[in-house]
């Protein structure tokens, strides 16, 4: 990597890593609080990768060029990008020492990473728990997946450009395999149901208590929709993913032609970045029978959020509009409303309808409740399916032929 391109990397992360103390400093009130939004996990994220991990990549390099100087080598010329740097051992008295001076990094790292792991048993703060777990993630994660494919790509740091081309195949070998091992013990502990609900507790308990208790009454009553639709939508927010996948399937086979069904579908898709289908689920859940106006109002703003999260900006308009004709007080449509009108450069009619809001007396805090609120849109969801169930059943009874006494 040339001097040019680390100087210019080097730049650009000091410029993101100012900005995140910036952004943290903004953000402090928000960090006290017992229940972490998006932002501010990704907040975290940010902390992690442009103000730690620059200090675990200086570490790494000077503990290859000390045990490269133990073992009886020398580095004869080193670069250090904050994200990424290059040491080549020298003079080494062997061959079999090349992997130990260039993994004495690795080893150091995953030592912090054990050393870290305590801290987590006397439950810190949230924030600084969600910052301490992503920390030991990294650190796992760089040197187990993503520096070994990226040295087969021949970027990154040297260190396994040099094993590659120049260790003893046997020592390559063992090595892989310790790689291996080591990855799927972490694949498997992460894919752990128990370990993401301990991490969960961790850095947002509320939330885990919520899963807890969403997971015991879903238990108790495997077929009740509405205990299955809320357990997805936790799964979703706590960020597993893979669990929330298999509990809208099961949603599927025991409710398939339910309202929930559309809602937990177009959430999830919202919450993963997949605008199009999300809308697709929001407008279907929005043309639902004998939906009432306040829940038809949230799922149009929902499938307006969706369609300018997609690029459609006029159609994000027309469904914010209709979402204001069910329900003018959401805020959602609003601001959908105001982002759409500036992205299209109407800065009048942007104002007009913030100054709507304003005379509305509406809050504008939406934190968490993009693309909808979820816990308010299950409670109505819940009432919506009770009244139905009754409506059935009166048309059951009614239409029910009268036996006749003789």
């Amino acid at each position: 990597m040339s001097e040019l391109y680390t100087n210019l990397l080097s730049a650009a992360v000091v410029a993101i890593a100012v900005a995140t103390l910036f952004e943290l400093w903004k953000q402090r009130h928000n960090l006290l609080s017992d229940e972490l939004s998006d932002d501010t996990r990704a907040l975290a994220w940010r902390v992690v990768i442009f103000l730690v991990f620059p200090f675990i990549v200086w570490l790494d390099l000077r503990a290859t060029i000390v045990a490269t100087e133990y073992l009886g080598g020398w580095v004869k010329e080193w670069h250090y990008g904050l994200l990424w740097y290059s040491a080549v051992p020298q003079s080494l008295p062997s061959a079999e020492l090349l992997i130990p001076a260039l993994f004495a990094g690795v080893v150091v790292q995953l030592i912090l990473g054990l050393c870290l792991m305590p801290s987590l048993f006397f439950r810190p703060h949230p924030f600084l728990a969600t910052a301490i777990t992503y920390t030991i993630g990294l650190i796992v994660v760089t040197n187990l997946f993503i520096d070994p494919l990226l040295g087969l790509a021949g970027v990154g740091t040297s260190r396994w450009q040099i094993a590659y081309a120049s260790a003893p195949k046997d020592s390559l070998l063992l090595l892989l395999s310790t790689y291996a091992s080591l990855a799927l013990v972490f694949f498997v502990a992460v894919k752990s149901r128990a370990v993401r609900i301990w991490f969960a507790e961790l850095t947002n308990p509320i939330l885990a208590e919520q899963l807890r208790i969403a997971i015991s009454e879903a238990s108790s009553d495997s077929s009740n929709q509405f205990q299955r639709c809320r357990l997805a939508v936790l799964y979703e927010k706590a960020g597993m993913k893979s669990n929330a996948t298999k509990e809208l399937a099961t949603l599927r086979k025991i409710a398939g032609g339910s309202i929930y069904l559309p809602f937990v579908d177009g959430y999830m898709n919202y919450r993963r970045r997949n605008y199009k289908k999300a809308r697709a689920a929001f407008e279907l859940a929005s043309n639902f029978p004998n939906l009432n106006d306040q829940l038809r109002g949230i799922f149009f703003s929902a499938a307006a959020c969706s369609a300018y999260g997609e690029g459609d900006t006029h159609g994000s308009i027309n469904l914010s509009e209709r979402a204001l004709e069910f329900d003018g007080s959401s805020i959602i449509a609003r601001m959908v409303k105001v982002d759409a009108f500036l992205r299209l450069g109407k800065k009048e009619q942007a104002g007009e309808e913030v100054l709507a809001a304003l005379r509305k007396g509406l809050d504008f805090e939406l934190e968490d409740k993009v693309p909808l609120d979820p816990e308010i849109t299950l409670r109505h969801l819940f009432r919506f399916q009770k009244a139905e169930a009754m409506r059935n059943s009166s048309e059951t009874l009614l239409g029910a032929p009268v036996s006749s006494r003789h």
